[in-house]
């Protein structure tokens, strides 16, 4: 059956794109919200295995239907039933036939929803709109001695932090890589689409299947067969959905907590610029532009530095609540996401 291989397509791509390993992604804050990750792994690759082998097996028992019609259609019309064992004995299914509704499914195949994933913290717009919020670093001297210190870093020891912003390499340290955890998060939802697909499309096959087998025991057995194994994959997006969530949320969560971090930071250290020339509050050094006199340059040229400074200074304060918000938003979405896995039957 042609759709064994698009489970393997599946297999596939989430070895590709998701990291098994619990320290996948570093980060404190990771590692506590994702603390399942392993699990988590485990469980789809498990569900992906069983797929495949339900998939085989149901090819299989379909070949030897067609097997036994062609030896002896009367004497198959008895014995067939044999081949379709009950997927759920705890409920009573009722069988897919030939007039049973089809389920719409947009895309050529189900393999066709295992899309590269996306992260939703890097989306090009979102990016536009943060740099934007931003801008005040650019007058920013904490900023400006965090490029300076980042390019001696990345001149002497590259390697020391891969290639990435050193400030942002040591926050991750304790927040985790977000774009690895949105990646897995789209991952996630990509897989549920595919279990979507191949629901819809096992169970396209059977109602066609079932257009030619109208009648008898084994027709039956065989129709309440795929009627519960379309339901086994019909359950799976659900809990693939709940996954994209949780881990999409988790990534932004790392994000927040980062760019708080550093927003932070950067605020502290342009107060104290403020501080360590004299002025006590913005409002002080914007009167000092209309004390120090037309003669008095320096003092001049010092209150607005400590005007641009001061200003810098809230900005980022601004910058810190709004990025703990996201943080503290996120964090809850993540950590209150539970995950229920609908286990698949045994081929």
């Amino acid at each position: 059956m042609q759709l064994a291989d698009d489970v393997s397509r599946a297999l596939q791509y989430f070895d590709t794109h998701i990291d098994k390993a619990q320290s996948w992604a570093g980060g404190t804050l990771i590692q506590w919200l994702l603390s399942e990750h392993s699990s988590f792994a485990s469980r789809v690759d498990s569900g992906l295995v069983r797929s495949k082998a339900l998939m085989v097996a149901s090819g299989g028992a379909l070949d030897d239907v067609a097997r036994r019609f062609d030896e002896n259609e009367n004497d198959a019309q008895l014995s067939v039933g044999d081949l379709f064992h009950d997927l759920d004995p705890d409920v009573a299914t009722t069988p897919i036939d030939g007039s049973t509704n089809r389920q719409a499914f947009l895309l050529d195949s189900p393999a066709a929803a295992l899309a590269a994933p996306e992260s939703s913290v890097s989306d090009p717009a979102f990016t536009v709109v943060w740099d934007i919020l931003n801008w005040p670093d650019y007058i920013s001297l904490s900023y400006w001695g965090r490029q300076v210190l980042n390019a001696l870093v990345q001149l002497v020891a590259p390697s020391l932090t891969g290639g990435q912003d050193l400030f942002e390499f040591l926050a991750q340290k304790l927040s985790g890589d977000w774009d690895k955890v949105a990646l897995a998060g789209s991952a996630f939802g990509h897989l549920g689409e595919f279990f979507e697909g191949l629901g819809a499309t096992v169970h396209n096959l059977a109602v066609d299947v079932f257009a030619g087998w109208t009648s008898g025991e084994s027709a039956d057995r065989a129709g309440e067969y795929f009627a519960e194994l379309t339901a086994a994959f019909a359950a799976q997006p659900e809990v693939y959905g709940d996954l994209a969530s949780k881990y999409s949320s988790a990534a932004w969560a790392a994000f927040g907590a980062c760019q708080a971090l550093l927003s932070a930071l950067d605020a502290a250290v342009d107060a104290l610029i403020v501080f360590l020339m004299g002025f006590a509050s913005i409002g002080e050094a914007i009167a000092a532009l209309f004390s120090g006199g037309a003669t008095a340059v320096p003092a001049v040229v010092s209150a607005i530095v400590a005007v641009v400074q001061a200003f810098s200074s809230a900005w980022g304060v601004m910058m810190t609540t709004l990025s703990v918000t996201i943080a503290a938003g996120a964090t809850i979405g993540s950590a209150t996401t539970a995950i229920e896995f609908v286990p698949l039957p045994e081929a």
